[in-house]
């Protein structure tokens, strides 16, 4: 398929310019409109495998994709995924690695995973590709690899939240990853419909302040804006519910009605 075209705002090193959770969902929803998929609930592992070239912010390079192997870190003990930019070809490309079925992942984890990496093909590269280009840099380990740059994904919980005790630029790479992961699995609209499909089926109640029904947004328009839900049910029930319609964990969407305001950390399953 074509390259995706994506843009968001940046400094001059091509690094994200303090990207705000909006910011991020706008390119998670271009990536979907790109690949033919805004209106499918349920991304699956080959939708976003389908992802092979990239160009963002007007930097132009390869996705190299690898769903077959299992994945280790440093210490080669096995991982979830990794992401990592080797610049030791002649082609400017990114590398996303994703541990197979047969490790003994979930399919929901290695959709995250994927999903997860992608966002830093897209956050990450653009800055670690253009460097490579104006200032290679040397092999001062002698290892035979120049690795300018590996991010590992350890555990589900590095899906979920990110360690504050990491680096903060570190830190900052895997929460916009997240969130990216988060906005292109579940966007906000699709978990909206499904909310409103699926809560007459388990006698839910949705109530909603009249201040904010109607809000100003962004366009200058006048949009309904939901407010938070209300639960008349246990939390985790529903997020079983809705789960299957996005292919993710009940947990996975928890954190994304929790992200969009649908519910507060009092709502929050146990």
């Amino acid at each position: 398929m074509p390259a995706l075209k994506l843009h968001y705002r940046h400094n001059h090193r091509y690094e994200p310019h303090y990207p705000s959770h909006g910011d991020i969902e706008r390119v998670a929803s271009e990536v979907r409109r790109q690949l033919g998929l805004s209106d499918r609930r349920a991304l699956t592992i080959a939708d976003v495998a389908a992802i092979s070239e990239l160009n963002v912010n007007g930097v132009a390079y390869d996705v190299w994709l690898d769903l077959e192997h299992q994945v280790h870190d440093e210490q080669k003990n096995p991982v979830f995924g990794v992401f990592e930019f080797t610049p030791t070809s002649s082609v400017d490309a990114v590398s996303v690695c994703v541990s197979p079925a047969s490790s003994g992942i979930s399919e929901e984890l290695r959709l995250s995973t994927l999903a997860h990496e992608m966002g830093h093909a897209i956050f990450d590269g653009p800055s670690l590709v253009s460097h490579h280009q104006n200032q290679p840099l040397a092999d001062l380990m002698q290892t035979g690899t120049v690795r300018a740059f590996r991010l590992v994904t350890e555990t589900q919980a590095q899906l979920q939240k990110a360690d504050t005790l990491l680096p903060s630029h570190i830190r900052f790479a895997e929460l916009r990853a997240n969130e990216f992961m988060g906005s292109l699995l579940v966007p906000r609209d699709l978990l909206w419909d499904a909310v409103m499909e699926e809560a007459p089926k388990h006698a839910l109640e949705i109530r909603y302040g009249e201040d904010t029904l109607f809000a100003e947004t962004p366009d200058g328009e006048k949009k309904i804006v939901w407010s938070e839900v209300t639960y008349d049910m246990d939390c985790w029930s529903f997020t079983r519910a809705l789960a299957p319609h996005f292919g993710v964990t009940p947990a996975f969407i928890e954190v994304r009605m929790m992200r969009y305001g649908m519910i507060s950390s009092a709502n929050k399953a146990n």
